[in-house]
């Protein structure tokens, strides 16, 4: 999309437009999908072949609520967000936002249901459809709605794929009495992905309210984690839950597998780390150089990631440190993010960012010594993470000055 005719003032409103979508559907869409990791295994078998049309009716039914509301409310919400630029495209949001909600159910039933062949099959061809799709429209129509068209297009062909596998694979029979019980169940981890995704949010705003429009796509193109390493960390952080409910506080299985995961991220961060500031000009164009010296303070992101403390505190239903921890974790990001923005600009938003993520693990880490006993060994192996760790903050220290 950069590398085509689209001009950056309109790649900048696309941008603009995924981010307040996600700011929007990402917190609640999450922690019902999160929940449904939980309250799945608690059912009996003919409940769990009905679970998932359960699950895709209230998905589709919230986001339509949530659609005719950011209708209604457009003003405000643009003015919140500084985007006032999208009011033209912005009943393509509401569309788009029906269409994208309930499709956080793929994966998700996928993995429940240990589908692991399906899972890969349905990951290549829609993530790689959307690939080819977008470079046809970059090289023959190059216009804002264009890309916005492919979205939804793209989303109604997921959609259409999720009904047809849920009508071949899912017992209709949709038991109402369960959804309210379902829905408090969920209203814990969907505060809790709301406090997760604040930091993004907060983030955004910063930059759409004190910097020129024209930096929003350089820092969201920049402002991303190692790729795959948020998705796999987050992933086995649920997973490992029935297995902390099994074996108590003092199983050793969290460090068994963070560890594995480690040895494979952290060289892959070095690499990347010394490589993007040549990357990003390359991919994008020279404008974009910016965008790499943020993704390079965004790898150090892994420091916390590695670390899961909110394993035990979720597993043992602790969510008010949770909560607390968050709160905290965003207070730190906004008043850093006031003060490093001064000293360096864009960098200290991405800077802030990385402490505040620090900051909730630590506190995490503190409460479950304290309560459960639960040292520090448990998370990781202490000596690789110690060498890694090293490398790291050195590597980024090299290449961040010395291409700066």
């Amino acid at each position: 999309m950069v590398r085509s005719a689209l001009p950056n003032i309109d790649l900048g409103h696309y941008e603009l437009f995924l981010f307040v979508l996600s700011s929007i559907t990402m917190f609640w869409s999450g922690g019902i999908k999160n929940a449904m990791f939980s309250w799945y295994s608690k059912l009996s078998g003919k409940e769990q072949q009905q679970f998932p049309w359960l699950a895709y009716c209230l998905l589709l039914i919230l986001s339509s609520a949530v659609s005719i509301f950011i209708w209604l409310a457009a003003t405000w919400i643009m003015a919140l967000f500084s985007a006032d630029g999208l009011a033209l495209y912005w009943i393509y949001l509401c569309l788009y936002l029906v269409i994208a909600v309930p499709l956080v159910m793929i994966e998700t039933v996928f993995f429940l249901r240990k589908e692991a062949r399906r899972l890969l099959q349905y990951t290549y061809w829609s993530h790689f459809g959307l690939l080819i799709l977008t470079l046809i429209v970059a090289f023959y129509s190059p216009q804002i709605m264009s890309f916005i068209y492919l979205l939804i297009g793209w989303a109604i062909v997921r959609l259409v794929y999720l009904f047809f596998y849920l009508c071949s694979t899912s017992d209709f029979s949709i038991s109402w009495a369960k959804v309210v019980p379902f829905l408090v169940f969920s209203l814990p981890l969907i505060f809790n992905m709301l406090l997760g995704s604040a930091m993004d949010i907060v983030d955004g705003m910063f930059v759409s309210h004190f910097f020129d429009p024209s930096v929003f796509p350089v820092f969201r193109y920049g402002a991303r984690e190692l790729p795959l390493s948020g998705l796999l960390f987050s992933t086995l952080s649920v997973a490992l839950i029935p297995t902390i409910l099994e074996f108590g506080s003092t199983t050793m299985v969290i460090r068994e597998r963070a560890t594995r995961l480690m040895h494979f991220l952290f060289p892959f961060s070095l690499v990347l780390m010394v490589l993007s500031p040549f990357i990003f000009p390359l991919v994008y164009e020279d404008a974009f150089r910016s965008s790499a010296y943020i993704f390079n303070i965004y790898l150090l992101i892994i420091s916390s990631r590695v670390l899961l403390p909110q394993t035990f505190t979720l597993a043992f239903h602790e969510h008010k440190i949770l909560i607390w921890s968050s709160v905290l974790e965003i207070l730190v990001n906004v008043g850093l993010s006031f003060w490093w923005m001064q000293l360096w600009g864009i960098y200290g938003l991405a800077f802030a960012t990385v402490v505040a993520y620090f900051v909730q693990k630590v506190i995490l880490l503190i409460y479950n010594y304290r309560k459960y006993h639960i040292r520090f060994n448990q998370y990781v192996d202490v000596k690789y993470y110690t060498i890694y760790m090293g490398l790291l903050i050195l590597t980024f220290i090299l290449t961040f000055n010395f291409t700066t």
